[in-house]
């Protein structure tokens, strides 16, 4: 059996944005394996994205990461601990990527030894079939060479609360995207729990182990202009909220969504 997870990646400006932040720009379909079922990939007018992205294996070598390692986990077993859990140590994966991305490279390559041509075997798991093979996470490698650190993002609980309503509303009825199932998209839900409307997004399908999240959004299999890692190294964003859960297709999702300064702060600087 061979299996591919999703991402789908969500980018605004940094300032409140109308309606046109969501307009399709473009759809076009694409296939991948997993229950023999269809995505679609799809392109917003301010660069969100949904496609297929790179699985990932969980498991890490280097003496700098050693103590980080998130725990293999069955396929549909869901975190220890929980969904709540596992969004804590979604964001915590991600500030160690993006504090210490040169020694996040022993992930990367721990992951890529686990290739045989395009397919990840991880041992006791279904085997994943990737687009790029390792040229992705060679390539993923070299960017991490070069990327210099920076600040990791504060929990804000707006964020991870509309996070969490999307994961709520998606798992539920198992779609996928950057829209709810009501039509709204990021800035709504954000404003509806009382937060500021602009930020970005990025959702994970089908893992439930915040290194397999991680590592997934970092590589970005088959995404042209990788996204994913952009928003995760985005040095705009200095908040995030997380939401993880159950997902009716895909077993298990994680949504990331990200904030910039509050205005209030922005207008004490200037």
């Amino acid at each position: 059996m061979k299996f591919a997870g999703m991402t789908s990646q969500l980018a605004l400006f940094d300032k409140p944005v109308q309606d046109e932040a969501c307009n399709v720009r473009g759809v076009r379909t694409v296939k991948f394996a997993a229950r023999a079922a269809a995505a679609f990939s799809m392109v917003l007018i301010l660069g969100s994205g949904l496609s297929l992205a790179a699985p990932v294996w969980a498991e890490t070598t280097g003496a700098d990461m050693a103590d980080r390692v998130v725990p293999v986990m069955p396929s549909g077993a869901g975190p220890v601990g929980g969904s709540a859990q596992l969004a804590h140590e979604v964001l915590d994966e991600m500030n160690l990527l993006r504090t210490d991305p040169r020694g996040y490279i022993a992930v990367l390559e721990a992951y890529r030894a686990q290739f045989d041509g395009d397919l990840v075997i991880r041992p006791g798991r279904i085997r994943i079939r990737t687009y790029e093979g390792v040229a992705a996470v060679d390539e993923a490698i070299r960017f991490l060479r070069t990327q210099a650190p920076v600040a990791p993002l504060t929990l804000d609980h707006t964020l991870a609360l509309a996070a969490g309503d999307h994961v709520h509303d998606q798992g539920t009825n198992g779609i996928v995207g950057h829209y709810s199932s009501d039509g709204w998209d990021f800035g709504v839900r954000v404003s509806r729990r009382g937060g500021e409307p602009y930020g970005g997004e990025n959702i994970s399908y089908g893992y439930d182990t915040a290194r397999e999240v991680i590592i997934q959004l970092l590589v970005d299999d088959n995404i042209a202009d990788r996204g994913h890692r952009v928003n995760l190294f985005r040095d705009g964003f200095v908040r995030a909220g997380v939401g993880c859960g159950p997902h009716r297709t895909f077993a298990y999702m994680c949504v990331i969504d990200y904030g910039y300064p509050p205005i209030g702060r922005r207008t004490e600087r200037r």
